[in-house]
């Protein structure tokens, strides 16, 4: 007995235990997450990430949008983990969710302009919940498995959510 079938309750398939539907995995996202956020500020993951977007060697045609959330938009976090970016050439912008909510068209605007989606590790709970409350995780999921295919790039919390 596989152990999908060995935890599931009988009549629910793998995909619905104890109550709790789960989505199916995307098969259309483009991304790069790791476990660890500092492997993301190398020069060399930098330019992977870019690579996905099909933009080529145009980083100056590409805007990366970093969500610092998780680290709850400290400055320094973003410096760091952006800093290969800016270097490359790309347009970088900070959505700060943290201690102000923005208005949805304003966190819309933002992500329909984004190349590239860049989440900071720290702490996913917070940025899940606070993502939720302001209807920022739909945008997201939008963005990056509609029809516009937002690279994602996270480390840490940043790949979990």
């Amino acid at each position: 007995m596989s152990l999908a079938a060995a935890s599931s309750t009988p009549g629910q398939g793998p995909r619905q235990r104890r109550g709790i539907a789960f989505k199916k995995p995307p098969t259309t996202l483009r991304g790069v997450f790791a476990g660890c956020g500092t492997i993301l500020n190398h020069p060399s993951m930098a330019s992977h990430v870019l690579s996905l977007t099909g933009k080529g060697s145009t980083p100056r045609d590409v805007t990366l949008v970093y969500l610092g959330t998780p680290s709850y938009d400290v400055p320094s976090k973003r410096v760091a983990q952006t800093s290969h970016y800016v270097e490359l050439g790309c347009n970088v912008a900070s959505l700060d969710v943290v201690l102000e909510a923005p208005t949805v068209d304003h966190m819309r605007s933002m992500i329909d302009g984004a190349d590239i989606i860049l989440v900071s590790g720290g702490n996913t709970s917070f940025a899940i919940r606070r993502w939720k409350r302001l209807g920022l995780d739909v945008i997201i999921e939008e963005a990056c498995l509609g029809e516009r295919k937002v690279v994602m790039a996270g480390g840490s919390a940043g790949a979990i959510w």
